[in-house]
């Protein structure tokens, strides 16, 4: 007998517009609709632990920030096909205008003090590590 699974899709939330993310949302996945430019904030205060992971599901001309609010607040890296691993050392994380594609994605993981960041885009500076 198979097993029936129920409300699978309860931790996916769609994002189209600014967002404050909250503790609680962790574990959960936030996909991405680009056709607008805003901004998805980090919880200030977080615990080791906390994690978010974001895929882009409509890739369009809206420039995507990821926000942490700190200087250095977001350490880890990004990979792209062209330039291979780049260093993230910033406050926010970025997913690139009319540059993103469909499936990039932007993990984070708090340690308590620090969101560590592992990024994949499929497109050379699809996600990027930014200041501003």
């Amino acid at each position: 007998m198979g097993r029936v699974f129920f409300d699978t899709r309860k931790n996916v939330h769609n994002l189209t517009a600014a967002y404050q993310v909250l503790s609680s949302d962790s574990g959960k996945v936030f996909t991405i609709d680009q056709d607008a430019t805003f901004v998805i904030t980090l919880p200030s205060s977080h615990q080791e632990g906390e994690n978010y992971k974001f895929i882009v599901t409509d890739a369009g001309s809206g420039e995507v920030h990821i926000t942490s609010g700190t200087s250095a607040g977001i350490k880890g890296f990004s990979m792209d096909p062209t330039t291979g691993i780049n260093a993230v050392s910033n406050v926010l994380v970025e997913i690139a205008a009319s540059t993103a594609v469909i499936g990039d994605v932007v993990k984070l993981v708090s340690d308590g003090t620090t969101w560590w960041c592992e990024s994949f885009s499929s497109a050379t500076n699809g996600i990027v590590g930014a200041d501003s």
